[in-house]
């Protein structure tokens, strides 16, 4: 499946929505125990992802036949859960979801990510993810994110992780 990378636009931010909500009731049903016992809607409800939107930082990855969105990302600059790591240009992977039945698109999401970061010039993609979700854990190491600490956010205890980049310097004219 062939899929498009971009920024959202507001009339995209329901369609987005309404994948956190279909992916929080797939957890419900597979007995997982992460964004449904966290109050995750509560904690980002439609509006954080309209003011992403409006801030450039939510993209979506979109089928290229059917237009259908398969994914959403929030790439932020800054994260609370790195205190004093935050001096090193980074991207910070924020609510990454995609559809169950959209196989690769979550990895395609984080390689349009690090394109994105190599051609804006930072030097990590950071982010984290639930402590008790051995297969996730797994699947980030497998792609190259390093461990590199722990962090809690109310009920929610993650493993911090981290990509490093090659950034290419700008050649002068």
């Amino acid at each position: 499946m062939d899929y498009i990378f971009q920024s959202a636009k507001q009339e995209d931010v329901n369609d987005i929505f309404q994948l956190y909500v279909d992916r929080i009731k797939w957890m419900d049903m597979k007995g997982l125990r992460q964004w449904n016992v966290t109050d995750y809607l509560s904690r980002y409800p439609i509006a954080y992802y309209r003011e992403q939107c409006e801030s450039g930082t939510l993209f979506l990855l979109r089928k290229v036949n059917g237009n259908e969105i398969v994914g959403a990302v929030v790439l932020l600059e800054s994260d609370i859960r790195w205190l004093g790591r935050n001096d090193v240009p980074a991207y910070y992977v924020h609510n990454l979801v995609t559809v169950v039945t959209a196989k690769g698109a979550g990895r395609r999401m984080l390689e349009e990510a690090e394109k994105m970061a190599v051609k804006n010039k930072k030097h990590f993609i950071r982010l984290d993810c639930a402590i008790d979700n051995q297969v996730l854990n797994d699947y980030y190491s497998a792609i190259g994110y390093e461990a590199q600490g722990k962090c809690e956010d109310g009920p929610y205890k993650g493993n911090l992780r981290q990509k490093s980049l090659t950034v290419i310097p700008q050649e002068a004219d």
